[in-house]
């Protein structure tokens, strides 16, 4: 016997029963089409008689043989009418093919990425040598539905000074398709997005060597994949008394954020130091790329002291309107209001997530609710959720990872509910305002570094403001989409409230 002989004669005697076992559940019937696909596997078997008009029975396995010659002319008939004998690919597995995906009748998004190093600012006045996917970090937000198809296209120009890759956490496919791009060169591929919830992207380095590097400088995004038939609505339990439950429901509909949690690992001269990192000894944490970017500036010194000199933070590193795009903003929403926010952990330590003042109404992991009202929830490296909660009262929140270090090197973001310091009145007789807002974010926005592009239950920000660690052609960019350039409006603002 052969090798071909042998191999044929293994399939036959070890997918025999699967023919039988499905003529049996199939009768007389009509077979409906996921049976059918199954029986595609025996078709091989049946071949594998066929050509060889006889029986194998020298197998290494036991096992009765499967004669074709023998078997009823009725079965034989069956096997006709339920498609006959098709050799098909199992569907299971996941295509990639961007020609066959592009006329899936899925829904394409073109994802497109350059990879290039860049110089960008640190707390102190100092740069350090960063790492980009289009200029910023994080990396744009790519936001789809769950089932759409994702084209990622990366580029590497020319005159970058090494190669770059791309893991998509939302994909599953191999990862030979993540491997690093050369300088001068363009890689593709295409995924569906199969599985709802928050993924992290990221450089994969050079052949995986140096990925540290890469991913800690600033190589590194989210994907939001929103869920098929959208988000669930929001149920948070209060009280009308001492053991007295009511449940109050919120619409899926919510005002969102992204925030992405890194650390930074420096020398004295902004160069990425792998000691510092293989020793756990960071220089930094960073939320969305900056340290302590959500705190309060000069203009908000204005508004709530009547000075642009007293801080009414701890640390206000970017107070200045000479910081442009990289001055420190507010996280501004209403009373009363779901807000819905997807955080990542894109770096080496654990992020123990916590607001001060609130409660997390819920936090969904894969579409999945994991908790309800609870204080703190952790996440380890490359692991995300979404939280769900509702401000109460109007006031100041600080959103933290409770890890003091953490916190202490720039892991605060500020969250302001509602009108806390009394400012309807004094906008609106500055004429800043024509009537009492629900949020500051209608005077002054939202900072664009932390909004998400919009999903299918997304509630739109009242106005955005240019902020985060990007290049200025990457601000000009959002300037030219509508987004406010704070640094030129505050000091009109000032002049207003100050009258000069």
């Amino acid at each position: 016997m052969n090798d071909l002989e042998f191999t044929l004669g293994l399939i036959v005697s070890t997918m025999k029963i699967q023919v039988w076992y499905l003529y049996l559940q199939c009768g007389i019937c009509t077979m409906n089409k996921k049976v059918s696909m199954l029986f595609t596997i025996a078709a091989v078997a049946v071949m594998g008689a066929t050509l060889f008009g006889s029986t194998y029975t020298n197998t290494q396995i036991s096992g009765q043989a499967l004669d074709i010659n023998k078997m009823d002319v009725d079965v034989l008939e069956q096997i006709h009418q339920m498609g006959g004998l098709q050799l098909v690919m199992p569907q299971a597995f996941a295509e990639t093919d961007c020609g066959v995906l592009a006329d899936s009748g899925r829904t394409v998004h073109e994802f497109d990425l350059t990879g290039e190093s860049v110089e960008l600012p640190i707390m102190g006045g100092k740069t350090y040598n960063a790492m980009t996917f289009n200029g910023q970090v994080p990396g744009p937000t790519l936001r789809v539905t769950q089932g759409d198809v994702v084209q990622m296209t990366l580029v590497i120009p020319a005159d970058e000074v090494t190669g770059h890759g791309n893991d998509m956490h939302a994909s599953q496919m191999s990862a030979t398709y993540f491997d690093s791009v050369n300088p001068g060169e363009t890689s593709q591929y295409c995924y569906i997005a199969e599985s709802a919830g928050v993924f992290k992207y990221h450089c994969s380095g050079v052949h995986l060597a140096g990925m540290d590097q890469h991913v800690l400088s600033g190589m590194y995004g989210i994907a939001i994949v929103d869920p098929a038939n959208g988000y669930k609505k929001l149920m948070v339990e209060k009280t009308s008394g001492s053991g007295e439950l009511d449940r109050i429901f919120y619409d899926a509909d919510a005002l969102e954020f992204t925030l992405q949690y890194n650390q930074l690992y420096l020398t004295a001269d902004g160069n990425y130091d792998a000691g510092a990192m293989f020793g756990h000894q960071n220089t930094g944490t960073v939320v969305n790329g900056m340290q302590f970017g959500y705190v309060p500036n000069m203009a908000h010194n204005l508004l709530v002291m009547g000075d642009t000199e007293k801080n009414i933070f701890v640390a206000q590193p970017w107070n200045g309107l000479e910081h442009k795009q990289y001055q420190s903003q507010l996280l501004f929403v209403e009373n009363d209001q779901h807000v819905r926010l997807f955080i990542e952990n894109q770096g080496n330590e654990p992020v123990f997530f916590h607001i001060v003042g609130e409660i997390l109404d819920r936090v969904v992991q894969g579409n999945r609710v994991q908790s309800a009202a609870t204080e703190t929830w952790m996440l380890g490296g490359s692991q995300n959720m979404i939280v769900d909660l509702v401000f109460d009262e109007p006031g100041v929140y600080a959103a933290v990872n409770h890890d003091y270090a953490a916190i202490y090197t720039g892991a605060a973001t500020i969250f302001v509910a509602g009108d806390p310091f009394g400012l309807n009145p004094v906008l609106v007789d500055a004429g800043i305002l024509e009537a009492p807002v629900p949020s500051y974010a209608y005077a002054l926005g939202n900072p664009s570094s932390a909004v998400p592009p919009v999903g299918m239950n997304s509630i739109a920000h009242p106005a955005i403001n240019i902020h985060g660690l990007m290049t200025d052609e990457v601000a000009s960019e959002l300037q030219e989409n509508g987004a406010i350039p704070l640094w030129e409006v505050i000091p009109v603002v000032a002049g207003i409230l100050t009258g000069q």
